[in-house]
């Protein structure tokens, strides 16, 4: 064993790791440019997309919750225009550092290969002979292009579904045009040029990668996941072999072997972690002395996406609620954990009731055993922050949560 580690050592690793471990900058500090948001997709590896906006965008939360308030075109720009980052499947649909597109290409020859893949293909050629082809060359043609562009868009009768429940219903894809657009995506013949809106653009990968990137060597599958390891460690700083492999979505198996072969190879060590039963890895880094943390996180930022790993190391039952119907959501909607110094203290549920200018935040709810004072002082300074970074004008708190009255008071 390289060591032991202390509960509180472990958080103070994570939070590094996630550049969480200090507040960010206030509004008056020196502008974000765009060569520190790219370093923010670097340290992370890889930034979770979701197309949720009562409040913004996801994406533009986390960096957020890092550099403070910055114009959110700029990440954008760092990825789109600027080319130093690339949507894929990451954690899930990601944002990712373009320097990470070799170790994916296995995956996207397993998509490729993919049995359920294949077989559309061959059922769209038989019921539509020639339209993947058409379409991949009208995407050549005339790309960047949302499905919406699309000359045909092959959608489908809804009437031949038989039996099916109406539930069923919701998930089923009315469009082979669609459905071929995302297949080919996961198969990396199309890439992502950008959004419009939130709907993604699909053109050519040779338009929207680096030449360089593109040349790379392939590596094989087992190359590929030991640079992912690499990464998810270098983002995580302490993490069982579960947490690693939640991070990039890579098989617990091969997630395993490769951080044996890397522990052979000296770039990580097994430590013992108090409280822990599972092995633990620890990546190269020194363990702070002290961490300052204050943030308010999107429900889909990397800190918070593998929950067994967030309760071993805040005690932090994380919820996510969105898909809940309203009247059993115990906390809310679009609920921000939190986070001050080394702990997860609270959780706010927040909408961008734009036509107002107004932050509202329906409830407010802190966690057992914490300073409830300090708190509140400090929320209501990362709410109101929020706002100004939103262009808001006001915060409105409502009635619900522990935290709701003594918040509103302080937000008066």
């Amino acid at each position: 064993m390289a060591g032991e580690l202390s509960l509180a050592q472990a958080r103070r690793i994570a939070l590094r790791a996630q550049l969480l471990d200090r507040p960010p900058p206030a509004a008056s500090a020196s502008p974000v440019t765009a060569v520190r948001v790219r370093s923010v997709l670097r340290a992370l590896g890889a930034v979770q997309l979701d197309a949720v906006n009562v409040l913004v965008r996801s994406h533009y939360l986390t960096l957020y919750s890092r550099l403070g308030p910055y114009d959110p075109a700029l990440l954008d720009d760092v990825v789109y225009r600027r080319r130093h980052g690339f949507e894929y499947w990451g954690h899930a649909a990601s944002l990712l550092p373009v320097e990470l597109y070799p170790a994916l290409r296995w995956r996207m020859r397993r998509r490729d290969e993919q049995a359920s893949w294949q077989r559309f293909r061959e059922r769209v050629e038989r019921e539509r002979p020639g339209y993947l082809a058409a379409l991949t060359a009208e995407v050549g043609a005339r790309g960047p292009l949302a499905y919406t562009d699309l000359a045909d868009r092959a959608q489908r009768d809804r009437t031949d579904l038989g039996e099916y429940a109406d539930s069923t219903l919701l998930w089923y894809r009315w469009s082979d045009g669609k459905s071929a657009l995302e297949g080919l995506f996961d198969a990396g013949a199309l890439a992502a040029s950008g959004r419009r809106g939130f709907e993604r653009l699909y053109d050519l990968p040779s338009r929207v990668l680096p030449a360089a990137v593109l040349a790379a060597p392939d590596l094989s599958p087992e190359d590929g996941q030991r640079e992912l390891v690499r990464w998810a460690m270098a983002g995580l700083g302490v993490a069982t072999a579960r947490d690693v492999a939640d991070y990039f979505r890579t098989p617990g198996v091969d997630t395993r072997a490769r951080l044996r072969e890397l522990v052979a190879s000296g770039e990580l060590a097994p430590v013992r972690v108090e409280g822990w039963a599972e092995p633990t890895w620890l990546a190269p880094v020194p363990v702070p002395r002290s961490v300052e943390a204050r943030a308010l996180l999107s429900p889909f930022d990397s800190l918070l996406w593998e929950r067994a790993r967030v309760r071993r190391l805040f005690g932090f039952r994380h919820s996510f609620e969105l898909y809940v119907k309203p009247e059993k959501r115990e906390f809310g909607y679009f609920v921000l954990p939190f986070l001050l110094g080394d702990r997860l203290v609270a959780r706010v549920d927040v909408k961008a009731d734009r036509s107002r200018g107004v932050l509202l935040v329906p409830g407010a709810f802190a966690e057992d055993g914490v300073d409830v004072a300090g708190v509140v002082a400090a929320l209501a300074g990362e709410l109101r922050r929020l706002a100004a970074w939103l262009g808001l004008n006001a915060v409105e708190v409502g009635r619900r949560g522990s935290l709701a009255a003594r918040l509103g008071r302080a937000l008066d």
